[in-house]
């Protein structure tokens, strides 16, 4: 298993052009494998277990009803945008009245009577049948709302800043998924999986969290959830990942912590919706309660009520999102030892395995580059050049002197005019013997140096 788990760790290091060291990368690994040794054994009493993905995989089923609340909220504050887009208070007025007819009846297509009133007030094209999402861009288009900007902030809670947005984008979101009922199976996975820890905040998702290794602020916080004894990371994927959920793209993700009887839940990334936090609590929670075979019993603690059944870690470097207000604490019922979890740990250099403090690198300062070769396993320093998304050092791959392309493994010898031996890469060797294998005069060419006077050299090489 460990020899697989480095394996994949690599791949990891390798897709975010992280330097790294065998050495590092083990001290890792044997952390994460002394820790996570209470939660491996407890998640693998559940029938779901899969020990390749070091996870608890299911099925599940999201069921979004419309939601009425929230097409009032956003609606008012779409309104509120239309004050600023609109030049004058009459073409605001029929804004509203043609907004308020597309959203009257809270379904997913508006009523047919209702599509004159929009046509007039709003002065755009609807035909029966079309949903009120699309009725209601169009309109709002129109009316410029998609062209109105605010400054926002940005950035790590230690590092903010302020950045231009158009607020329309995102209020049209919310309306448009308030308006449209759906069902959506997707595959869920409960991992210790080391590298999930390190990908849970993907690059190739669709939204971005402090924890990505590409740029994220606290992507050392990564090693620390990996390398303690209670953090889990639940995250949901498309079904076109069925294996290696490692390196998928993540739709939802989001740590459970479990200890001692007690089950914590982290903010949910990207939204933090409740009815979806409310869906995979109760998964967790099912799950939990199988491995431990007792009722699937709990009570809830919220705010500053989760506070006596949590620290973080001292030293450690994630963000700690269940201290600002996120956090939702589990307590299974009929038991009376209810534990204190720490979550978080040091983590490791990935260069030399010696702890690492700063949450804004997951390597120390005293580390220069070394990066462990894709083609021979060994540690180099700072040598060598990335070839499709790998790294090899500079005895494992070669630039091509004749076309300057990069490629893995030993070069082959053409000669150049000036009789010196030149490196180049199979496909331009091939080109070389095309041109030479054909000559009539190819044996007595190289024996008296006559390829100098060739006109059909390729880039004035001979094989």
């Amino acid at each position: 298993m460990m020899d697989e788990l480095k394996q994949q760790f690599y791949e990891v290091m390798h897709k975010y052009q992280k330097p790294f060291s065998e050495e590092g990368v083990a001290a890792n690994l044997t952390q994460w494998y002394e820790q996570k040794q209470g939660l491996l054994q407890l998640l693998r009493k559940h029938p779901l277990w899969n020990e390749k993905e070091l996870a608890i995989v299911f099925r599940v089923e999201e069921r979004r009803e419309i939601d009425r609340i929230t097409v009032d909220e956003t609606r008012a504050a779409i309104l509120e945008l239309g004050r600023r887009a609109c030049t004058d208070d009459t073409v605001y007025e029929n804004f509203e009245v043609a907004l308020r007819a597309a959203t009257a009846d809270y379904a997913r297509i508006p009523n047919e009577y209702r599509l004159d009133t929009i046509r007039q007030y709003g002065g755009i094209k609807c035909a029966p049948g079309q949903k009120a999402s699309r009725i209601i861009n169009r309109l709002c288009l129109k009316f410029h709302l998609d062209q109105i900007e605010e400054e926002a902030e940005a950035g790590e809670p230690d590092n903010r800043y302020t950045r231009t947005i158009k607020p329309y984008n995102a209020l049209f979101a919310r309306l448009a998924d308030a308006l449209n009922p759906a069902h959506i199976e997707k595959t869920a996975v409960l991992s210790i999986h080391p590298c999930d820890f390190l990908e849970m905040s993907n690059r190739d998702n669709t939204w971005s969290s402090c924890h990505c290794l590409e740029g994220g602020g606290y992507r050392g916080g990564c090693q620390s959830y990996m390398g303690d004894a209670v953090s889990m990371i639940f995250f949901t994927v498309s079904d076109e990942y069925t294996q290696d959920f490692h390196t998928a793209p993540r739709i939802t993700r989001e740590i459970f912590c479990y200890k001692d009887n007690v089950l914590l839940q982290s903010r949910l990334y990207p939204t933090d919706l409740e009815d979806q936090k409310t869906l995979y609590r109760s998964i967790v929670q099912q799950a939990i309660a199988t491995c431990l075979d007792k009722p699937n019993l709990w009570s809830l603690k919220r705010g500053k009520d989760t506070e006596p059944y949590c620290e973080s870690a001292a030293d450690s470097n994630h963000y700690p999102d269940y201290e600002y207000g996120y956090a939702v604490v589990s307590l299974l019922k009929g038991e009376t030892d209810y534990g204190k979890m720490t979550i978080g740990s040091v983590a490791r250099c990935v260069c030399c395995g010696g702890e690492q403090k700063n949450h804004r690198s997951i390597r120390c300062t005293e580390c220069g580059s070394m990066f462990v070769c894709k083609g021979c396993g060994k540690t180099v320093h700072g040598y060598g050049r990335y070839i499709d998304n790998h790294f090899y050092c500079k005895e494992c791959s070669y630039r091509c002197t004749a076309c300057g392309e990069e490629f893995i493994g030993m070069p082959r010898i053409g000669i150049a005019r000036s009789g010196e031996q030149r490196g180049i890469c199979p496909a331009c060797y091939e080109q070389v013997v095309g041109v030479c294998g054909n000559c009539t005069i190819h044996s007595d060419c190289l024996s008296i140096g006559a390829n100098r006077f060739c006109p059909n050299q390729m880039s004035g090489l001979a094989a």
